[in-house]
This record gives C-alpha cells, sequence and structure tokens, in this order.
C-alpha cells in the first residue's frame, strides 16, 4: 500500500497560516482527528467555542479532540483571511477568520463566521501546535436581540434559503438535462398506470410522437385504456396484449416485435421493450420502451432476397436452384416437371452490340419464362434457365414450355430447350440431367455446324 500523504510546511509566519488553514480543514472539512493530532506539540492549551471548552495539557486535549470523532458534520469553508507574526524566535502566532457552513448533504443547516487564534513553535525545522483559541462572536445575544440570539437564527435562516435556492436550482437544470436525452432518444418511450386492467397515459417523450407521426395532443387523445396504441397490427396487438399481461411484479421485463401503421400511412416495424416499473396505492408503472426498425427489417429483407433473387431477371438464383435440388432430392413429390432453357445467340450480341444488349436480351427471355412458369424459374447462369414444377400436370408443363418458345419466337429471340416430367419415381437429378440433355440437342439444331455459343455469361 502506499504511505497517505503527508504535507509539509517550513517555519516561518507564511508555514503558519498555511498550516492554520490546512488544520481547520482537517477538522470541519474532513473530521480527520488523528489528521489534526498529528500536528500538536506536547505542551498545549486549548480554548473551545463552548462554555466549559477548556484545557491544558496534550493529552488531555487529544482526549477531548478524539471524542469529536463522527460527530462534527461535513463542512465548507469559504472566505478564510489569516494573518502571523512572530513573537520570538522560531515562535509564531496566528490568526485569522473565516465562513463555515454545514454541506447541504448533512440535512444540517447551520453557517458562522469562525474566528480563531493559533500558536507554534519551530521543533526540528518544522511547526508544531501548541495552543489554540476557537471563537464564535454569535454563541452569545449580539447587541440588539432581545431574549434571542436573533441575528445567528436570520443568518442560519438565510445560508438555509441560498442552499434550497441553490438545490432547486440543480434541481432544474438536471430535470432539463435529462428531459432533453428524453426527447432525443432514438426510442420511443412511454410511461402508464396499470390499474384494474386499465391503462392511463402519463408520459411520453417526443420520438413517440414522431413514431406515430402526430403530435403531442393527438398522443394524449389516443386510447391507451390497453396498454397501446391502436394502430398495431391485429395479430400483434394479441401478443402485445400478452406481453404486458406477463408483467406481474416490479422488475418484471418482457420483450415483442411488432408493427403498427402510424397516423400519417406509413407501416413501421418495431421493437419492444415492457418493464414494470413500480408500484403503490395508485396503481402500476409500466414504461413501454419500442425502436423503430423498419429500415433494418428492410434491409435485412433486401439482403435476404438478393441472397436467393437474381438482380438483373428477377428470378430466382443460383444459390435458390441448389436449395430446391437439395429439397427434392429428400422429398422428390408425387409429380414433378423440369425444363432447361438456353438462349441462342448471346454471345454474338454481346460482341457485336455490347454487353448491355446482352443484359437486355437476358431480361426479356426471363420476362417469358416467368410470365409462364412464375414463382417457378430459376436462372442458373449468364444465359441459362431452369423451371422445377412440381403443380402442374403433364400435358399442362409441356402446353407451358411450347409457350415460351412461342413467346421467343414472336418476339424476335431465339432459345433452345428440353424438359423432362413424371407422375411417379421422381428424381430431380436424373430429371433435370435429362432436361439438360435434350436441351443441348435442340441447341445442336440451331447451330448445325457444330459451334457453340456455351461461352457467354
Amino acid at each position: 500500500m502506499n504511505e497517505p500523504f503527508v504535507p509539509r510546511f517550513g517555519a516561518d509566519e507564511r508555514a503558519a497560516m498555511a498550516l492554520t488553514s490546512y488544520l481547520m480543514h482537517k477538522h470541519y472539512c474532513e473530521n480527520d482527528v488523528e489528521g489534526l493530532l498529528s500536528w500538536f506539540d506536547d505542551r498545549f492549551l486549548w480554548l473551545g467555542t463552548g462554555e466549559n471548552e477548556y484545557a491544558a495539557g496534550a493529552e488531555a486535549v487529544k482526549a477531548i479532540f478524539r471524542q469529536f470523532v463522527g460527530k462534527v458534520p461535513k463542512c465548507n469553508i469559504t472566505d478564510e483571511h489569516y494573518d502571523a507574526i512572530t513573537i520570538a524566535p522560531g515562535v509564531f502566532l496566528c490568526t485569522g477568520r473565516l465562513w463555515i457552513a454545514t454541506d447541504p448533504s448533512t440535512n444540517v443547516y447551520l453557517r458562522v463566521h469562525q474566528r480563531v487564534a493559533m500558536a507554534y513553535r519551530a521543533v526540528e525545522g518544522e511547526l508544531r501546535c501548541c495552543h489554540i483559541h476557537i471563537s464564535n462572536p454569535y454563541i452569545e445575544m449580539v447587541e440588539g436581540d432581545v431574549g434571542f440570539p436573533t441575528k445567528v437564527a436570520r443568518q442560519t435562516y438565510e445560508y438555509l434559503q441560498q442552499c434550497v435556492e441553490e438545490q432547486k436550482k440543480q434541481i432544474a437544470e438536471q430535470t432539463a438535462e435529462l428531459r432533453s436525452i428524453y426527447d432525443t432518444v432514438s426510442c420511443g418511450i412511454i410511461r402508464l398506470m396499470r390499474k384494474g386492467g386499465v391503462y392511463h397515459l402519463l408520459t411520453f417523450n417526443r420520438t413517440l410522437e414522431d413514431i406515430l407521426g402526430t403530435t403531442e395532443d393527438e398522443v394524449r387523445a389516443l386510447d391507451w385504456s390497453r396498454g397501446f396504441y391502436d394502430g398495431i397490427i391485429p395479430e400483434d396487438a394479441r401478443r402485445m396484449a400478452l406481453s404486458l399481461d406477463a408483467l406481474e411484479a416490479p422488475g418484471d421485463v418482457t420483450h415483442v416485435d411488432f408493427q403498427l401503421d402510424s397516423r400519417d400511412g406509413r407501416r413501421l416495424c418495431l421493437t419492444g421493450t415492457n418493464t414494470f416499473i413500480s408500484e403503490d396505492e395508485r396503481g402500476q408503472i409500466i414504461q413501454c420502451i419500442a425502436f423503430d426498425v423498419t429500415r433494418r427489417v428492410e434491409l435485412e429483407e433486401t439482403l435476404k432476397r438478393l441472397s436467393y433473387v437474381d438482380t438483373l431477371t428477377g428470378l430466382f438464383n443460383r444459390n435458390s436452384f441448389n436449395a430446391e435440388l437439395r429439397r427434392r432430392h429428400s422429398d422428390p413429390g408425387s409429380r414433378l416437371g423440369v425444363a432447361c432453357f438456353d438462349i441462342n445467340g448471346l454471345k454474338g450480341t454481346n460482341d457485336r452490340e455490347g454487353h448491355s444488349a446482352g443484359d437486355l436480351l437476358i431480361h426479356r427471355t426471363a420476362a417469358h419464362i416467368r410470365r409462364v412458369f412464375d414463382g417457378k424459374a430459376y436462372r442458373t447462369g449468364g444465359d441459362e434457365f431452369v423451371v422445377i414444377d412440381a403443380s402442374s400436370g403433364e400435358d399442362a408443363f409441356f402446353k407451358g414450355v411450347e409457350a415460351v418458345r412461342e413467346a421467343m419466337r414472336k418476339d424476335g429471340l431465339h432459345i433452345s430447350a428440353g424438359a423432362s416430367w413424371r407422375g411417379g419415381n421422381c428424381d430431380i437429378k436424373e430429371q433435370f440431367d435429362e432436361a439438360d440433355r435434350r436441351m443441348y440437342e435442340d441447341k445442336k439444331r440451331f447451330y448445325p455446324d457444330g459451334r457453340r455459343d456455351r461461352r457467354a455469361r
């Protein structure tokens, strides 16, 4: 452990004034009796402010001072003034006066103008205190007082009023700061009084107004009797009610995600925390905090969609196709149609007209496939598309494949296609390989000299 800090004072008039201030603070501000006594000389005289406060001899004075432990309320010292003179070689007298006021935290209110006289002698280059005389000019009634020390009473009352005003100012500043925080946090906060299962609005912050898309007066005019805004969508309103009902004792906390329609027509996603704050004879205080996570949910949905949707065509992407292959492998179903489509001439279009023209060609092809097989089509490569149809009968499925071909021809586009359909013993891998093989056979008819356009991506 570190040794306690011990101040050093020399042996001159300035040191006498500094040590006097130090000892006054030790006594009144810290109630550090031992820290005070450590500066006492072997020979000592003491005269206190009380009627019987007089003692001679270091040990006698120390015994009295040790009775002060825990008895002196924390005080604040202001307006100190000290003077010192040398009365003999190495002997100094210091007198002073100062204001001593009890700290407001003690709940004791007293303020007096204290007088002090201390004598010191130098011992091995440092001062030792050998005399203390403390006096209070208001112990007895002063001139003009009749029957009661009116001046001291008035002085203490004025100090009390000063402390009250300072506390009011501090509370007002803290309240304003808390209100500013309350109104600027990024979540809606509302406090309700619950009694007999009915809720009554107490307070709310400005963010709640923004979330609901309304004004302060309109928020107050809403029906909060069920504990929540009636714009919550019905299925979430039931969950919110259950979340509030689960708050049975102070300290209980529940969480709930919900959607609501704001007063200005927006559908919002929120995540909320409900807390049972306290309870008294008036009822139960319930606090609800809600964060608007609409943007986050939208971003998550976008990222989720990008993970399974091809951004160019809007069809399902290769990830979705692979997931469907795995699912169909474990659950092939009772009937299944698989069709493979491949754009003819995409590479030539890219080479002649640029990739923007090629992208447009891909987009037009996907649109024709989607119109016939909406929700069943996948873009698995640059110019490759696959349809997995588990709902159509055989005739409807093959008619759909021909409908895509016909729509492409009418649009001036060329596509190779192959298809496989089974009404039993379905096998997604076998049927995909079969459809892909037939699509390649169809493509040979488009490229009779054996050339391929398979590197277009």
